[in-house]
């Protein structure tokens, strides 16, 4: 098949159904024995509808992984998932069919047809960039067994004790009206006021700042420090809490800041998670101050009203009745649902949490048994782990989701969960193992929903099929990969490590291998709004996949956020189309080949010594997941060596057979094959499409293969390795490259001949001239040389 014009997309098109008919993505179940196995615990992409910078980043590393180890003999399990269910989701729908216009049951429907439609236009994205799951093991988390496997999971650590139902003080979206964990929660700052409220005492007025003045109604006690020497006497007497005229204890505790506001400060249930630690801490009496809508409850003549307007009736309250002394302008940091960014507040609510607090040490012993890429890296989860504070609440207040498998009694709150066998059940429909607790209490079914955190932290044990084939788990757990986000190490990484730890006692993954976000090309993160958004549908439409491909592994973001390049994408086509011709000229150049006697001169001993080198380079980079040294070292000895130097230095060789022997021309040919050859299985793993084209044209019938992807990764020819045909090759092209120059200078064309050039040099230099004389004067187009003695190689030209 001869190479004709490079079309990257019909390539694309043509070459994603080749590799699909030829299963060169497919995993070999029944021989896990005859070849080490290669497990990667993909990322699930929640099922937005498109890919983002991210994905194309992240996704582009594993790919490249996967390909590199296929071809170092590695029977490579690559599964892919959908993460399809949470809030985003639901939102959507909400937004479409309006809030509480569908029954729970149609509602949960509208959400999967829409997952499904989203799953279609992104899995064509994928195999549009040369992605390369085994689609046949393909998981969706809102399956019904999918499911199946996460209740099982959730009734073994039920049953150990490590989920369970209770009471507390939770962070909780109002907006989104569901609990949620404090790693989906953002830090956000707003501006605020600062308001300084009168207090009554035993011993006289008190004056109070804060920023959370529809909670007086919630105020349990008023502290101060214990060493503050203004308020010491206050310790041990009452507060009237203004409007309310409610009478609260004074206290005192070492984390009151003495210089906020005036040193004294009043605890509600709940303003903030301070409140949260001081009321366990004291054993204070708990007011339930707000309902899960965001409106405030058991506050008098302000019930029901929302957090902006109760504050703003109650300052206004307290103003008129002379108690609202003055406000102050203050910058605030606040907590945010990272998916709606709407504040979060501390509400006491009923939920289902999985332990984590006090489970630190042993997450963090696990994750150093693995090795963490980069190294660094491990220190993120460490630091997550030394700042635990609550357990790990997992029930949301939602539809779309796992449903949590459990019933329980509303009057003693017993917990019944189901058998085995009836996995996966939805309490919300399904029928309850019994219809009274042994106290008499009616039980009732949990209808919320796990958080989509719990669906995703036993991937690992999802794609190796636990718990029905042992087998086949033990073959591909520990998984050999997890590659993910540095901004989900707090979550997914830990989670899954937590988890899978609790149900296996094994750490779950050999390898990490973690990646920043790409920025803008304004260095500032990537949003729609923020009008540095590059879409990943406009470049696949713009470039060719290989040159997204090259741009990620040029981009070097272990672990740090990179800025987009279109630099380094244009430069990525740009060497796909260096690539492609001078894959042609090589195509010409050798045809006719046949093995037979040849003679390799100093060129082609350099050009495969330094390819051997090469091999080795690239090879020790990938194994480390160094895409950057690996690709920049193909790069650089494909474009600077083997086409400026190398294709010229043999040219007249292979067209001029008659004058320089066949055997010489066979010599070439030998060399240029092998270098093509290697280098376009060097540049397999990243620059899929173009690579594999051309081996498909110029190879695959000669080496018997249907595709570059099935060949083996090559080893380093070390007997090629040549220092002294490197440093002989250095002077000839030093040589002609001088005559270029010099041809420039006098505005020649590069086919015209000088008619003879001096060469000074050392004794051992000049030594070395005869072995390279002719191709001297047959590369340069110079007619003759003249050998003089010189501390340093020097040339001079004449026409």
């Amino acid at each position: 098949m001869a190479l004709d014009k490079l079309d990257s997309k019909a390539i694309e098109a043509k070459l994603v159904a080749k590799w699909r008919e030829l299963g060169l993505h497919e995993f070999d179940a029944k021989g896990m024995q005859a070849k080490p196995v290669y497990s990667i615990d993909s990322p699930p992409p929640f099922t937005s509808g498109a890919l983002h910078m991210g994905h194309m980043l992240s996704y582009s590393y594993f790919d490249f992984a996967a390909r590199y180890k296929r071809m170092r003999g590695f029977n490579v399990y690559y599964p892919q998932g959908w993460d399809c269910q949470g809030f985003p989701t639901e939102v959507k729908v909400e937004k479409k069919y309006g809030w509480g216009k569908l029954s729970r049951k149609e509602f949960k429907k509208k959400c999967v047809e829409f997952t499904e439609q989203n799953i279609v236009a992104m899995k064509s994205q994928m195999d549009r960039m040369g992605f390369s799951p085994d689609w046949r093991h393909e998981y969706r988390t809102m399956d019904a067994d999918y499911h199946r496997r996460v209740q099982h999971s959730l009734l073994d650590m039920f049953e150990k004790g490590e989920v369970y139902h209770a009471k507390h003080p939770v962070l909780f979206c109002t907006h989104c009206r569901s609990a949620i964990a404090k790693a989906e929660s953002d830090d956000a700052e707003r501006e605020t006021k600062l308001n300084y409220v009168v207090f009554g005492s035993d011993a006289g007025d008190l004056l109070i700042a804060t920023t959370r003045p529809e909670y007086l109604h919630a105020c349990v006690a008023v502290f101060v420090h214990p060493s503050d020497e203004r308020y010491k006497h206050l310790v041990g007497k009452s507060a009237v809490v203004p409007l309310f005229g409610k009478k609260v204890p004074i206290m005192a505790d070492a984390d009151v800041d003495k210089e906020f506001g005036t040193g004294i400060v009043m605890v509600c249930t709940f303003g903030d998670k301070t409140d949260v630690a001081w009321a366990y801490r004291h054993k204070l009496p708990i007011v339930h101050a707000m309902n899960e809508d965001g409106r405030l409850a058991n506050a008098g003549p302000y019930e029901g009203l929302s957090t902006v307007k109760g504050r703003e009736k109650i300052l206004e309250d307290l103003a008129a009745k002379g108690l609202l002394k003055k406000q102050e302008p203050l910058k605030q940091v606040i907590k945010v649902h990272d998916r709606c960014e709407k504040p979060t507040e501390y509400i006491l609510s009923t939920q289902w949490f999985v332990k984590i607090k006090g489970r630190e040490k042993e997450v963090i012993e696990a994750a150093k048994k693995m090795k963490w890429i980069p190294a660094f890296a491990i220190q993120y989860l460490v630091d997550w782990c030394e700042f635990i504070e609550y357990d790990w609440v997992i029930s949301r207040q939602r539809v779309y989701g796992t449903p949590l498998p459990f019933w329980y009694c509303e009057k003693c709150g017993k917990v019944f969960a189901p058998e085995r066998k009836s996995l996966p059940v939805d309490p919300a429909e399904d029928e309850a193992p019994a219809e009274k607790c042994g106290c008499g209490g009616k039980v009732v079914a949990e209808t919320s929903v796990c958080d989509c955190w719990v669906d995703s932290s036993i991937t690992p044990l999802v794609i190796g099929k636990w718990p029905d084939d042992q087998k086949f788990l033990d073959r591909v757990y520990p998984s050999s990969l997890r590659p993910q986000g540095l901004e989900i190490i707090r979550t997914w990484a830990f989670y899954t490590i937590a988890r899978c730890l609790s149900l296996t006692g094994k750490p779950c993954f050999k390898e990490v291998l973690i990646n920043g976000s790409v920025l803008g090309t304004d260095g500032k993160k990537m949003s729609k709004s923020a009008g540095n958004y590059e879409d990943p549908e406009v470049l696949l439409a713009k470039y060719p996949a290989d040159a997204l491909r090259q741009w990620a592994a040029l981009s070097g973001a272990f672990a740090k956020d990179r800025p987009f390049s279109y630099k380094d994408v244009e430069f990525g086509q740009a060497f796909i189309t260096k690539l492609w011709n001078a894959s042609k000229f090589v195509e010409k150049a050798v045809a006719g080949y046949e093995q037979g006697d040849m003679e390799l001169r100093v060129a082609d001993k350099w050009i495969l010594s330094r390819l051997a080198r090469v091999v080795e380079q690239c090879t020790a980079a990938l194994d480390e997941y160094d895409y950057y040294n690996a690709m920049t070292a193909v790069h650089s000895f494909f474009w600077h060596e083997f086409c400026d130097y190398y294709l010229e230095d043999v040219k007249h060789r292979v067209y001029q057979a008659e004058k320089f022997g066949a055997e010489s021309k066979r010599g070439a040919q030998y060399a240029l094959s092998q270098c093509l050859s290697t280098i376009l299985k060097l540049m397999a793993p990243v620059v899929a499409f173009t690579s594999d084209e051309i081996y498909r044209g110029l190879f695959a019938e000669k080496e018997k293969t249907q595709s570059l992807h099935a060949c083996a990764w090559p080893a380093p020819a070390k007997e090629y390795i040549n220092q002294g045909a490197e440093n002989i090759a250095k002077v000839l092209h030093e040589v002609v490259s001088g005559a270029r120059r010099f041809k420039a200078s006098k505005q020649l064309s590069l086919n015209e001949e000088i008619s003879s050039a001096k060469i000074s040099a050392s004794p051992d230099v000049l030594k070395a001239i005869p072995e390279i004389e002719a191709d001297i004067k047959a590369i340069g187009k110079i007619g003759s040389l003249e050998l003089a003695a010189g501390k340093e190689l020097a040339v001079e030209f004449a026409v």
